[in-house]
């Protein structure tokens, strides 16, 4: 439902939710312009019962994705959504394809919601009861993916799954579920109500953006937080698998280098504390700039509140995720210098000194964990940006 601002001007302000379609393959541009008209249309009338919400159709013409096993990767999309949602001030946007979509763990996926960056993907290819080999049917069609552009939003505005399979955020299992799924109960269109201003996060600033990242930090803390825990650091690490390798690779060298024990036993702790300071800075910065999104401000040089929670989140992300990495490496190497060197070849190995006491083992394992980590963020690097964003950016498979 449009909210006529002239003719009640102290009626709210709206919450925009962009629908913008992106047609990749046109084979028949008629057709899925009319599905997702029609779409558009039921979407608005579902929220009818909250005024401050309205629809806004966008199309962005001609996308060039490359497929991969007959599917396109959802972040492919997501990242030309995510420059068009800051250049076009949005506060939520729905991106509607044509073609089907990959998935991490399912053989096709109907939609892909990101809370983080308040987007959603979703793919009209399977709806149309013609791809099952019935006959086509518009109203059908539009009507299932109505119902999938409010699941996804319900996604963004923070909405779990239900059991009932009539209420919108079913956690639908095939096409046919979208037939039957159909309401949201008044709890749900309470906490729509009362988180809706908080998840638009539609402030935004052009000048003292300095000022205005420091507060968004600080308003959006538990946001920021939410998006880390679903992240979750030690999935992250399973993702990466060359990081891991590269840095186990460089460790195990250096363990058995007598020039490292000369190392540990020369330099004081201080310094080993600020060189794996420094080293975890460094892989994260590094990571950073791998698996971030590039686009940061809009043209007029404005920065929203969107963007500044997504881009903390990840790089909060990825500094979790090497501090597990470095934790894990660093009791790793002290229980190997127990249990592996004996007493003997560690009096004899070093030339600066005997490496034996207990805090020699320990700068020794601090080093062997900061060069490690360090080594596997640049190894890193080539790990699968899909996989590793799929981790960060997306919540689930629809």
């Amino acid at each position: 439902m449009k909210v006529d601002q002239k003719a009640n001007p102290q009626s709210p302000a709206p919450f925009v939710v962009g629908v913008m379609k992106m047609e990749v393959e046109g084979r028949d541009s008629q057709r899925f312009n009319e599905v997702v008209a029609r779409a558009v249309s039921e979407l608005q009338a579902a929220f009818a019962q909250e005024p401050r919400l309205r629809t806004q159709s966008l199309a962005f013409d001609g996308p060039h994705l490359t497929p991969g096993a007959g599917n396109y990767s959802p972040l492919d999309f997501l990242e030309i959504g995510l420059a068009e949602k800051l250049e076009r001030d949005l506060p939520f946007l729905l991106i509607v394809t044509e073609v089907d979509l990959s998935s991490s763990s399912l053989a096709y996926t109907l939609a892909l919601p990101s809370p983080l960056t308040n987007i959603a993907i979703l793919s009209t290819r399977r709806l149309d009861p013609e791809f099952w080999g019935e006959t086509h049917d518009t109203p059908r069609t539009a009507a299932r993916l109505a119902t999938l552009m409010l699941h996804s939003f319900g996604h963004l505005v923070s909405l779990n799954h239900e059991r009932d399979i009539a209420n919108v955020m079913y956690s639908l299992e095939g096409v046919e579920d979208l037939d039957r799924m159909g309401h949201l109960t008044t709890a749900q269109l309470e906490r729509i109500a009362r988180v809706l201003p908080h998840e638009a996060n539609e402030r935004s600033a052009r000048d003292d953006k300095l000022m205005f990242v420091g507060r968004t930090l600080v308003r959006d803390a538990g946001a920021i937080v939410r998006a880390v825990a679903r992240a979750n650091p030690f999935r992250l690490i399973t993702r990466m698998p060359t990081m891991l390798a590269a840095a186990l690779s460089v460790i195990i060298v250096l363990l058995f280098s007598a020039e490292t024990w000369d190392v540990a036993h020369a330099v004081s702790m201080p310094q080993i504390v600020s060189f794996s300071a420094v080293s975890l800075a460094v892989a994260v910065f590094v990571l950073y700039r791998a698996f971030a999104f590039d686009t940061l401000l809009s043209r007029n040089r404005r920065i929203t509140e969107s963007t500044v929670v997504t881009f903390a989140a990840i790089f909060l992300s990825l500094a979790l995720t090497l501090l597990v990495m470095f934790i894990f490496f660093g009791g790793l190497m002290y229980m190997a210098i127990l249990t592996v060197f004996p007493q003997q070849l560690m009096e004899s190995w070093p030339g600066a000194g005997e490496a034996t006491t207990p805090i020699d083992h320990l700068k020794l394992s601090l080093f062997l964990a900061a060069m490690g980590v360090l080594a596997g963020s640049l190894g890193g690097r080539s790990d699968s940006r899909d996989l590793v964003r799929g981790v960060l950016f997306i919540l689930e498979d629809t």
